[in-house]
Parts: C-alpha cells; sequence; structure tokens
C-alpha cells in the first residue's frame, strides 16, 4: 500500500493522519548528506548559536575540516529538543525526540567519518496492539499493525548518540549558559552578544535556533531580519508540545492508543499513549503521553506539573476503567512549550514549503547563515536527522564562499 492510500484508509477507519504522516516520514528520498572533498576558501572564525542537533552537527563537521569555531549555547547542557533521563526506568527516557524516523544508516551519515561505525543497538517499532479512544469508547484498530513500522534506540537515546558520537570532539568549544541577545552583521564580521555580557566577534554565524526563537524576537539582529525572512517565519506553525512518562506495577494499556479522530487531518494535531518500553527487553512498565498541536495547550497552559499529571491520569482513568490510579508508581513531565530556549515542540510547515526555506537559508550579507530541523531542504523536517542534516550543505557553503 503506497503512502497515500494508507492515509486515505486511516482516515475512512477513523485514525487522524498526523501522527502517521510524521512517523512515515522515513517513507521520502534519503539524503545523502557527505560532504566529499571540496576546496575550503575560508579560514576565518566560526560561532554557532545553539548546540541542539543542527548546531552540535554543524560544531561536529568544522572541526573535521580543521575550521575554528565556537558554540554558544543558552542552557546549561547540549542538545535542544534531544533530552534524556537515565533514572526513571531500567532504560534510558527520550524526553524529547525518540524515534528515528529514516533508515538507521542515517546515524552512519550524520557522524561523516567512514573510520568510525554507528554501533547502537535498535528495535523495529512496529505496534501490534493499536487502538483509538473516540466519544468515549476504545476501539481496537491492530490492522494497522501491518502498514506501519519504523526504528527507535533499544537502550540508549537521541541524547547519548550525540554525547557518544558527536560531542566528545567538540566538547570544549561549547559555551553553556550563553543566551544570545544580538547578531551584529553590520560590519566587515559579525559580532554577537548574550545576556550575561560577554561579546563574542566571528567572520561568519550559524544560528540553528528553534524557528520559536527567531518568531518572537528573542534574538536582535542588526541590521534587522528582511521582510521576506520574518514573512517566511511567520508561514511556520511551531506548536506547543509535551511529553509524560508514567511507571505503573502493571501494565493494562496497548501498544499505541491515538487520541481524536477525523478532525486530527484538519488540525494535524498529534496526541497518543504508547508503550514506552516496547521491545526494549525491560521489566518497567511505562506508558507515555506525546502530544504535539493546539490540543497540547490543555496541558502546556496549566501551570504546575502536579496540574498536568492530574489532568492526565483523569484521562487515563476514563479510558482504562481506573487501572492508571490502581497501578501508578512515578511520572514525570517534560513541557516542552515551558522551555524558555525552545518554547513549543518542533516545525509544521503548510503551502509553500519549499519557498519557505530557499528564503530561510539565504545567508544575511555573507556572514550568517541558518540551519536546523525546520529548514531541511530534503523534506525531513520536523526530525532530529533532518536537523543534523540541514547543517550539511550550510557548512559546506560556508566554506566554499570567501
Amino acid at each position: 500500500m503506497d503512502r497515500k492510500t494508507f492515509l486515505r484508509q486511516a482516515a475512512a477507519l477513523g485514525l487522524g493522519a498526523g501522527f502517521f504522516t510524521t512517523l512515515l516520514s522515513g517513507c521520502s528520498k534519503e539524503y545523502l548528506t557527505t560532504l566529499g572533498d571540496f576546496d575550503v576558501n575560508f579560514d576565518g572564525k566560526v560561532l554557532i548559536i545553539g548546540a541542539g542537533a543542527a548546531g552540535l552537527t554543524a560544531g561536529h563537521l568544522l572541526r573535521q575540516y580543521g575550521v575554528d569555531f565556537e558554540i554558544l549555547e543558552a542552557s546549561g547542557n547540549f542538545g535542544g529538543r534531544v533530552k534524556e533521563i537515565s533514572d526513571f526506568a531500567e532504560f534510558p527516557i527520550d524526553l524529547g525526540a525518540e524515534w528515528i524516523h529514516t533508515d538507521p544508516a542515517v546515524l552512519s551519515r550524520l557522524i561523516n567519518d567512514p573510520q568510525v561505525n554507528a554501533d547502537v543497538d535498535l528495535i523495529t517499532y512496529q505496534p501490534e496492539t493499536i487502538s483509538l479512544w473516540k466519544d468515549g469508547e476504545l476501539k481496537r484498530r491492530n490492522i494497522f499493525s501491518h502498514f506501519y513500522s519504523e526504528y527507535k534506540f533499544k537502550r540508549t537515546t537521541w541524547y547519548s548518540f550525540f554525547a557518544d558520537y558527536i560531542v566528545p570532539n567538540i566538547a570544549d568549544n561549547i559555551r553553556y549558559n550563553s543566551p544570545v541577545e544580538t547578531i551584529d552583521y553590520s560590519g566587515t564580521g559579525v559580532t554577537v552578544r548574550t545576556n550575561n555580557g560577554y561579546v563574542y566577534t566571528a567572520d561568519k554565524v550559524l544560528v540553528t535556533v528553534p524557528v520559536s526563537i527567531l518568531q518572537k524576537g528573542l534574538i536582535d539582529f542588526i541590521p534587522g531580519l528582511p521582510t521576506n525572512k520574518t514573512d517566511a517565519l511567520d508561514r511556520i506553525d511551531f506548536p506547543d508540545g509535551i511529553k509524560v512518562f508514567i511507571s505503573f506495577a502493571e501494565r493494562f494499556y496497548p501498544d499505541l492508543t491515538y487520541i481524536g479522530g477525523l478532525g486530527d487531518i484538519v488540525s494535524g494535531d498529534d496526541k497518543i499513549f504508547y508503550d514506552a518500553a516496547f521491545r526494549k527487553d525491560s521489566p518497567d512498565h511505562v506508558l507515555a503521553l506525546f502530544n504535539v498541536g493546539e490540543s497540547a495547550a490543555e496541558y502546556t497552559s496549566l501551570g504546575s506539573d502536579e496540574a498536568i499529571i492530574n489532568r492526565v491520569m483523569e484521562q487515563l482513568d476514563e479510558i482504562f476503567d481506573g487501572k492508571a490510579s490502581q497501578h501508578y508508581q512515578n511520572h514525570v513531565i517534560q513541557n516542552w512549550s515551558a522551555e524558555p530556549y525552545i518554547q513549543g515542540s518542533y516545525s509544521h510547515h503548510g503551502s509553500g514549503m519549499d519557498d519557505i526555506i530557499s528564503t530561510l537559508l539565504e545567508p544575511l550579507d555573507g556572514k550568517v547563515f541558518f540551519s536546523g530541523e525546520a529548514l531541511n531542504e530534503e523534506g525531513n523536517t520536523s526530525t532530529v536527522h533532518g536537523a543534523g542534516e540541514s547543517s550539511f550543505p550550510v557548512v559546506k557553503r560556508m566554506l566554499q564562499e570567501v
């Protein structure tokens, strides 16, 4: 069954398309990220703004090509929307990005070194029991187990991948707790100021922050961003996002429970409860909530983790006849909308996606460049590998142009 046929049949059976559209993104063509040999015409310094997947990958590439660089990270840790907690369950938990939405060979391509093998233990993520909660009724939809399959980490995480293969080579170049306030490219070089009073200078700057930060004007550009860029930014939706992990004494839930119906095809909301321990070979029972879109505001706007978990537990008790409260043990909440340097989930592009991306990728005066999950030219937006891949052509352009 092709992708469009699958989505039509999903709609006919009452499953929203938003979640499956994202998960099936691996069906798109692969993006060959290897830079290969080319003439490096740049011998100056680069400042990278943001130590998420795009920024870390860019630093990794610059190190491989012997270019001087620093990474300014607003928070106290690397990863951006890639985040791990290791003491909640018997296996590490991905509080942020979790799935590998493409062929796992992408891990080696991100490393960009034929001498290094990304030896990572993966699982095939193909839920066997799938249900739909709609109009107060839990309906089985196991038929979809035959049409959906991708990959997840088994004993590690996306965060661990970067920690093991990317960060060790560039750790000394990362400056933490350095939120950028101003990028001044009016002179011969670029001057960057952080809110703690530090000033950095470079020949070129690569901005990899979430588009939400640019949309809200939290970084001041001198001169200001051109109108075509601000208009392009306004055409990207960056909705609320939250993940909640709950450990239970017993398992009472299917592999995947989708919340919603036909309306989600229009709204693009993704709201699922899923078995986070699926094929992890773990004795723990961990159920997770993944919610991105307008509906996520139901939780993100509550103001406290206590209010959020109470609302989630109420809903789980309704769906599973009170078994959630009966078997509850512990929980952890990651409210991405409340993170000051993220403020949401990930990009959702509407019509004119290619035009939006090409406009935002165009550098400012040949000195300020952009990359990130929202700016992947090959259609792999909204993904970790897409964020990393987006830095490859940008870094090459930076190093080729004088």
